[in-house]
């Protein structure tokens, strides 16, 4: 009778750790599949952001205050591009650029570049700060985010704007 009863309290802590580690790995999935969305989202604006910027290159310094405003423009509006399933505004929006031929010199990389002569690449970067609920607990600082963040290089050719990055 007691060897029954033993084996039932092993049985039931077993179990409660097995229920345990189960819902621990069914939460990192959820909060990880959340973040790979809201990046794939981001990705998605980096590059429009940074061809519709691109195309506004044109050698002169109106031209790089034109690309400057091109992923603010994509943005805003009624038509704006949104982040968390299309909910959030995108805030998080960097813009940067380089002189290169082929490809973008890393040297040269500048947010406020003095001279457009030699400008040629553009680069956005798009970050957004994800909510993440079961992710909380192997933060070191309790916050309820996690940054997440896209890039996109794209070059102006004649006519034209294409990705590079």
């Amino acid at each position: 009778m007691s060897d029954c009863r033993s084996k039932r309290g092993f049985v039931l802590i077993v179990t409660c750790i097995a229920l345990v580690i189960l819902m621990a790995v069914a939460g990192l999935g959820i909060d990880l599949g959340r973040m790979y969305l809201i990046k794939s989202e981001l990705q998605a604006f980096a590059d429009s952001a940074a061809l519709s910027a691109a195309l506004r290159l044109d050698g002169t310094d109106q031209g790089i205050e034109g690309a400057r405003q091109a992923p603010a423009e994509l943005a805003a509006g009624p038509n704006a591009m949104m982040w968390d399933m299309g909910t959030r505004p995108i805030t998080g929006i960097a813009t940067s650029f380089a002189k290169g031929e082929t490809a973008p010199d890393p040297k040269t990389w500048q947010a406020d570049p003095k001279g457009a002569g030699e400008l040629r690449f553009v680069r956005v970067v798009a970050s957004a700060q994800a909510p993440v609920i079961f992710l909380r607990a192997f933060q070191p600082l309790k916050t309820d985010a996690a940054m997440v963040a896209a890039s996109s290089v794209a070059v102006k050719t004649p006519g034209t704007a294409r990705l590079v990055q």
